[in-house]
Order: structure tokens, then sequence, then C-alpha cells
């Protein structure tokens, strides 16, 4: 069985963001997601359903997995998936922060180290000469 990432998030995000996606009181939209994506509740409840892919092979029968979400907490996708978001009680707000492939994190942790690294090379260099 997959583990389930619920979390809290301390930093409030500004609820008047642009990029956020808005949802109406039983307003419901399908987003197709990669495993890792995390799906943030900017403002007001969001519930969140999605079926297991691997019980794929049992097709409509597969039991739908549902979660809340609230305002300010975070739901991290454990797998590839359509998801379905629904504003059960009253309008609502999200944003979807895609997952970090391994070869673009680990390019982000280059580019933060390398000059670093250059700047201690020169010192250790100039210490030499």
């Amino acid at each position: 069985m997959k583990e389930t990432i619920v979390t809290r998030l301390h930093c409030a995000v500004c609820p008047s963001d642009p990029r956020a996606l808005r949802v109406a009181r039983g307003q419901s939209t399908l987003v197709d997601l990669r495993a890792g994506t995390a799906i943030v509740a900017v403002e007001g409840e969001l519930e969140l359903c999605f079926r297991d892919h691997s019980l794929a092979w049992l097709g409509s029968a597969a039991p739908v997995t549902s979660f809340s979400v609230r305002e300010g907490e975070q739901f991290v996708i454990g797998q590839h998936g359509v998801v379905a978001i629904r504003a059960p009680h009253a309008s609502a707000a999200l944003r979807i922060a895609p997952a970090s492939s391994g070869t673009s994190a680990v390019r982000a942790l280059l580019r933060g180290a390398l000059p670093g690294l250059a700047s201690f090379v020169a010192r250790q260099l100039r210490r030499l000469a």
C-alpha cells in the first residue's frame, strides 16, 4: 500500500495569488498529474478523488480514494493518474506544484553549488600563489 502524505504549510500562500486555480462551490475539475505532484489548498477546503493505479484491472469497480485538504495544507500524489478536485462547501483556490524530476533537482543543486565551489578553488589557488 502506498503512503499518503498530507502536510500543513506554515507559510501562508497569498489568497490573491494570480496563479491559483479557482474552483466554485460544487464545481469539480479533472487534472492528470505525475507522481510527486503537490496540490496546495490556498483558500477553502478541497476534496480530492482518484483511483489506485494498481487496481486499474478492475476498471470502474476499483474503489475511489477520497481526501479532504484544508486551507494551508498540501497533498502529494503518490502515483501518476487523474485526480478529481472539488470544492464541497464553498469556493476554493489551489495551486499545483509539479513534481521535480531527478535530473532537474540535480541540475538545481549543481547550479547552486558550482559558484561556491569556483570561489573556493579560486581562494585556495590565491593562497598557494
